[in-house]
């Protein structure tokens, strides 16, 4: 059956990458293919149609994920409503064997609102630092004035992160929507952090700067704080 990364693939979840296939058995089968990577298990996981079922694929993913890889499949996950952060919990609380403590540590991270791998990447960054966990994708503004969604919202310190991918510059109609968003966000007493793919190649500089501009509107709490986990996660990342 396949399973592991290969089979969020086939689910829809594009995080690492599909090749070589995973595959799993409860036999004594050999794999001489070198494009198929066999794994003997003593029970396979829950499946249909020979391929592992969206949570139990995130699972067995999650023995070579690292830990923003195996938060972003689960948010992804949960954005095609294909399964819960609480079902993943409860999954991951069962698991016994390779992987089972990152999966715990990333089903407690997975959020429902999350629209791409690198918003998660962003929240990640931020929240791994110690600094306040912003909500995922709300919309903001009133009733009778209506601003939208935001990627990263903080709204205790009136602060949004956005992530602005290509499609943003290279899309003239998003491009203009964002521009119109943000003005009226600014308006509305928001103040806006925008974050590219290659700002993410300095994440102390977005985690700092993000600490400065909620102290200045009345946050009290600790600077970032940059583990070894973070380090490791963060610095020197492939964007």
């Amino acid at each position: 059956m396949i399973t592991g990364v290969t089979a969020l693939w086939l689910h829809g979840v594009e995080v690492g990458s599909p090749m070589p296939i995973r595959a799993a058995t409860a036999t004594k089968t050999q794999s001489v293919r070198p494009e198929i990577r066999l794994s003997r298990v003593g029970r396979l996981p829950e499946c249909r149609r020979r391929v592992a079922t969206p949570s139990a694929a995130w699972l067995a993913a999650c023995t070579e994920f690292d830990l923003v890889e195996a938060v972003a499949a689960a948010d992804w996950l949960t954005r095609l409503g294909r399964t819960t952060p609480d079902g993943l919990q409860a999954l991951a609380a069962q698991a016994a064997g390779r992987g089972c403590r990152l999966a715990r540590r990333a089903a407690g991270l997975c959020r429902a609102g999350a629209e791409s791998p690198k918003e998660t990447e962003l929240r990640l960054l931020l929240v791994l630092a110690g600094l306040p966990e912003p909500r995922c994708n709300p919309r903001i503004g009133t009733a009778a004035a209506p601003i939208g969604r935001m990627d990263l919202v903080l709204e205790d310190y009136k602060t949004i992160i956005e992530y602005d991918g290509d499609q943003h510059r290279t899309d003239p109609w998003q491009w203009s929507r964002d521009i119109a968003r943000h003005e009226a966000a600014v308006a509305a007493g928001y103040r806006i952090i925008r974050v590219t793919n290659g700002r993410l190649t300095n994440p102390r500089e977005i985690a700092e700067t993000t600490y400065t501009v909620l102290t200045e509107r009345g946050y009290s709490g600790r600077r970032p704080t940059y583990t070894p986990l973070w380090r490791s996660l963060f610095e020197g990342r492939r964007v």
